[in-house]
């Protein structure tokens, strides 16, 4: 029975020394405020844990084997029993800002700082037996009463300012600090109560016999070992309930870290270290029944992971926390070539890049961008590259036969065109991560989009400014006419026929007024409201139309899906007004371009989840001069992306064109 105890009492000290070792490296590992405070409090974790492993360590020998240990061994331990319960009262005071906010709290930290130190003085200078090789138990038989019930007034003490800092504790404002330090008042009253509760045992274990409430089972112990058992047992169920609060407070809301939100992910972890402690112990107990004692190796064992993953979370948080600095200067640089150098330079440490594009939105120009900017611009053939076949988006390339460059990764986009990033070797000659390529596709993809939104801007500025001229220049055209010309005729007339004595109209004023009635209504037909003409005769009879006006010596060849007609009503005027004039601008671009050849255009209308336009046309200039220019399509297509529409020009062969017309159903 006895043997059986001090097994349980060694796998719970285990059990407790795991769980504050992963405490006091995840606090380290994620603390945002670096102040004494703070270092301390993690201090206080470790010692703890260090504190318990040695009591494993020794208790699997048992309490006669350990008694007769000189009490010389004992001191490191004797002296984190008095840092302790200090430790606590620094982590309540800082974390709820007392030692700023009340300075009383100051001075009693500095009092109780003072006192450790006394008793750390009269510990080590104090010996009631004259020598050092005295066993524990003998020297604890010489302790006076006065130095047990002074420490039990120190513990005392550091616990009930404790307990006193939390019931004081009211939030100043409403931000998610206060917020999270009011949530985790109820879990740190909890450990409050139940270190109380273990000052209550200690107090009673110490100088219970002195005063008469209860006999010495530290000194029966020696032969009657088990009611001082259950004493350390209970003692140790009180602990384990304050760790795993404190371990729940701060996976919670962080409480020793200084964070102002949690970390969802510590919850888990959390859960992990507990179920792996209690594995270690069950493990212990297991070994020990079989006659093998060694705590020692499950000790070293939980303290190798966990220090072995506090390294590997601290080097991946300062990789993430760099990674996030360049994302900031990418998002941040204002310019497409500054943040693909730093793309470059920061993230892939390569030695050359270049960010090829081919644009088929027409107002999207074809950009090819260079790493280092002084790089002379090449041509790439990559007709002969083998595809990869596990992956379509990355192709590896002949270094010699492609100046250096080693990869290249499409840049995938639906509309705007095909984008290419190819990338040379690294600086360091290594090889690129997946997770690098990863990166690179997402950021080029982002400076792609960058690429649109800031020619678009461009474009739909250029689009306001030249409708404000067009309106301005037509305004004063009309005044010009109205009020120059027709108002003085129509005056004159009038006055013509005031100073008619004989009271008929005459021939000739009939004739003036036949022909202003003329210039008006030719005024009123160059002001002609094409919305009012569509909705009038249609969409697509509108379209037909300008065959006549638009393309006289082209042969339109029209195929045109009978449910056009109806399903194009669904959209609103100034829609079908916005469509209507991106295809006369397609189609006088499709005429233009045709060159001497006045060949066939094949205009193709469907409805397939949309109004779907293509036409197509021979090529009768070069396809070059096609590309770079046609200001009237790069106006009309951004136009068209403002009702989620779009217009893309492609060339399928050297010698024909294809406009591609888009807008979503309604």
């Amino acid at each position: 029975m006895t043997i059986d105890l001090e097994i349980i009492i060694c796998s719970v000290f285990i059990f407790l020394s795991t769980n504050l070792f992963w405490l006091g490296s995840t606090t380290g590992t994620n603390l945002e405020k670096k102040n004494a405070a703070a270092y301390f409090s993690i201090f206080t974790l470790i010692v703890s844990s260090l504190l318990f492993s040695f009591f494993a360590i020794l208790g699997q020998n048992g309490f006669l084997v350990v008694s007769s240990y000189p009490i010389l061994y004992f001191f490191p331990g004797l002296i984190l029993l008095i840092l302790i319960p200090f430790g606590w009262f620094v982590v309540i005071v800082w974390f709820f800002g007392f030692l700023k906010k009340k300075g009383i709290f100051l001075f009693l930290f500095y009092m109780l700082s003072f006192c450790q130190l006394v008793a750390v003085s009269i510990l080590l200078a104090y010996n009631p037996a004259r020598t050092w090789n005295i066993s524990l138990f003998e020297y604890w038989k010489l302790v006076p009463f006065s130095f047990k019930s002074a420490y039990l007034i120190y513990i005392f003490t550091c616990i009930s300012l404790s307990l006193l800092c939390l019931f004081l504790f009211k939030i100043s404002d409403n931000s998610l600090s206060e917020l999270g330090r009011q949530k985790a008042v109820p879990f740190l009253k909890g450990i409050g109560f139940s270190l109380f509760g273990v000052v209550l045992l200690v107090s009673v274990l110490f100088v219970g016999d002195e005063l008469g409430i209860i006999e010495n089972f530290i000194i029966k112990a020696e032969k009657e070992p088990k009611y001082f058992y259950g004493f350390v047992l209970c003692i140790q169920l009180l602990i384990c309930i304050s760790i795993l609060v404190l371990g729940w407070a701060l996976t919670s809301y962080e409480i020793l870290t200084g964070r102002i939100l949690p970390k969802i992910s510590l919850k888990q972890e959390w859960k992990n270290s507990v179920y792996t402690a209690f594995t270690l112990s069950v493990l212990y107990f297991l070994f020990a029944k079989t006659g093998y004692p060694k705590a020692e190796i499950f000790i070293v064992f939980s303290y190798s992971f966990f220090i072995s993953r506090f390294f590997t979370v601290r080097k991946n948080k300062l990789i993430s926390s760099n990674q996030n600095e360049v994302l900031k200067k990418i998002l941040s640089s204002g310019s497409v070539k500054l943040s693909f150098g730093y793309l470059c330079h920061d993230v892939l440490e390569t030695q050359k890049a270049a960010l090829i594009f081919q644009g088929k939105i027409p107002y999207i120009s074809d950009t090819n961008i260079y790493y280092p900017e002084s790089s002379p611009s090449e041509t790439f053939d990559f007709s002969k590259v083998h595809p990869n076949p596990e992956n379509p988006n990355i192709q590896y390339l002949d270094k010699d036969q492609f100046s250096g460059f080693v990869i290249r990764v499409k840049i995938e986009n639906v509309l705007s065109g095909d984008a290419y990033l190819i990338l040379g070797q690294k600086e360091n000659g290594g090889l690129f991560a997946e997770e690098e390529i990863e990166i690179a596709r997402i950021t080029g993809t982002w400076l792609v989009h960058s690429l649109f939104l800031e020619e678009t801007g461009n474009i739909l500025e250029e689009l306001q400014r030249k409708k404000i001229q067009e309106q301005r220049l037509s305004d004063q055209k009309t005044r010009q006419i109205l009020h120059d010309e027709i108002l003085p005729e129509i005056h004159s007339i009038i006055l013509e026929i005031s100073n008619d004595k004989s009271g008929n109209l005459n021939y000739q004023y009939a004739n003036s007024l036949t022909e202003l009635h003329k210039r008006i209504s030719s005024l009123l037909r160059e002001m002609s409201d094409t919305g009012l003409e569509i909705s009038r005769l249609g969409l697509v009879p509108m379209f037909q139309k300008l065959q006549n006006s638009d393309a006289k010596d082209s042969n339109l060849i029209w195929e045109i899906d009978p449910e056009v007609n109806s399903q194009a009503e669904n959209y609103p005027p100034e829609v079908q007004e916005v469509l209507y004039y991106v295809f006369r601008e397609s189609l006088r671009n499709a005429v233009k371009y045709s060159g001497e050849l006045k060949s066939q255009i094949l205009i193709s209308i469907q409805y397939e989840n949309g109004l779907v336009i293509q036409i197509r046309n021979e090529i009768g200039k070069d396809p070059m001069s096609m590309r770079s220019s046609g200001q009237g399509l790069k106006i009309h297509s951004a136009l068209l992306r403002i009702f989620r529409g779009s217009l893309t020009l492609e060339f399928p062969s050297s010698k024909e064109a294809m406009i591609r017309i888009f807008l979503p159903s309604p």
